[in-house]
């Protein structure tokens, strides 16, 4: 969903927002585009009705908060209403003894995601164990069994004492067997969740499965959000059906499952970036390679600048890392030469000797003659590398000395206001 609305609704936006000044002409262009891109995605006609009516009023009735323009006042309400479009999100609690249900059709990715589930909890100091009852399809547990011995969860194919997390039987349809088999044990188990999987490219028919479990559910997981154009319709349509989404699948890594927030997903989707997610993900590495404090980048030297290097190429695919930052548009050679070019830095670094990373400065011409040679890179390379670490030297120095802080003062952030983004 990233990928193809994401950009739609971005070349919509970004038409709007170059115009000289906005009137109610400029604006019903952008409502129209707006219902284009969200009905070719299965977004239910009656809701883009209803998120168009909204735009309309709001953006020509309401005054603009201090500070705003006209424009950046529609931009605003168009934000929010497609944040109100993909719903609710919901807390997940994570106890050490918790208990999780999956339920949803075959085909689904149930599997696949109760394994991403026992990985996120893992990182967070659970250690679930994945239980497979699915007994009609063929290697289902074994299935489990691989994926949990890749990320070092155990499975198992009955019901055991500990936080646990049971993988269903599907159907091809759903049925009241199906319902009858899902209450029974929920009944017995008592699970502090119950999710119904459902895969994005269902567009709107995921809100009549959610629908049709009720109160059963405590949340929706949406899985292959990364390939399907389908996925605004399945998040508007679970939003409609009042069942809030848990977590969204973006990806084939283990690591590829997120927490559902829609204003940092409505964020990342227009282009606008997610430092929360960025910020989160910096965390979760820092028990791998450790923290970079203060003092560190205030003796920036290539080991510390290294560090950040490690840090950045272990934040996952680096695609991912370029949306967090609002960095949705560059093409796949531009992101394939930025991390060609962090990986020969690294290999630039490690062919330093110990006194080289920790004083760049004594770098000379044999110097970098030597690191070229002994890192299968260019000369020109080098000095590029050591350009890069002395910009980013020069910046830190700024930011102790507060010019950084004077020069964010002076940026345009007035789009921003209003949008209470987490």
């Amino acid at each position: 969903m990233i990928g193809e609305l994401g950009s739609r609704l971005r070349d919509a936006i970004k038409s709007f927002a170059g115009k000289g000044s906005v009137n109610k002409a400029e604006l019903d262009v952008l409502i129209k585009e707006l219902q284009r891109v969200l009905i070719s995605s299965d977004v239910n006609v009656k809701l883009v009705s209803d998120l168009s009516k909204a735009i309309r009023k709001k953006g020509l009735d309401e005054k603009p908060l201090p500070g705003l323009t006209v424009k950046e006042h529609i931009l605003r309400v168009v934000y929010d209403q497609l944040v109100s479009l993909v719903g609710l999100g919901t807390e997940i609690p994570t106890k050490k003894d918790i208990k999780i249900v999956l339920l949803g059709l075959y085909g689904s990715g149930k599997t696949t995601t109760a394994s991403k589930l026992g990985y996120w909890l893992k990182k967070r100091g659970i250690t679930p164990t994945l239980v497979s009852l699915d007994r009609d399809r063929p290697a289902a547990y074994e299935q489990l069994e691989q994926l949990g011995n890749k990320i070092g969860l155990k499975a198992s194919k009955e019901l055991v004492k500990a936080p646990i997390i049971i993988d269903t039987a599907g159907r091809d349809a759903l049925s009241e067997s199906m319902l009858k088999e899902a209450k029974n044990l929920l009944k017995k188990e008592k699970p502090e969740h119950v999710f119904l999987v459902v895969p994005a490219e269902m567009g709107h028919e995921a809100g009549k499965q959610a629908e049709a479990f009720g109160d059963l559910l405590t949340g929706v997981i949406i899985t292959r959000m990364d390939g399907s154009a389908k996925g605004g319709g399945a998040l508007s349509a679970c939003a409609q059906a009042k069942v809030p989404i848990a977590f969204i699948g973006t990806g084939e890594r283990v690591d590829d499952l997120e927490i559902f927030e829609p204003k940092r997903y409505m964020s990342r989707l227009l282009g606008w970036g997610d430092i929360k997610g960025l910020i989160e993900k910096a965390r979760e590495i820092q028990n791998e390679i450790g923290p970079v404090n203060l003092s560190d980048l205030s003796n920036l030297n290539m080991v510390t600048f290294y560090k950040q290097l490690e840090a950045l190429t272990k934040m996952g695919p680096f695609e991912k890392v370029l949306q967090m930052v609002g960095l949705t548009d560059l093409d796949k050679k531009t992101v394939g030469d930025m991390k060609g070019k962090l990986k020969r830095y690294k290999v630039m670094i490690d062919s330093m000797t110990k006194n080289e990373r920790e004083d760049p400065g004594i770098l000379s011409t044999t110097r970098i003659e030597r690191i070229a040679k002994g890192s299968g890179t260019t000369i020109r390379e080098v000095r590029e590398l050591l350009k890069e670490f002395n910009m980013m030297k020069k910046m830190v120095k700024g930011m102790a000395g507060g010019k950084i802080g004077k020069k964010m003062k002076g940026m345009n952030l007035k789009a921003l206001k209003g949008m209470k983004l987490k």
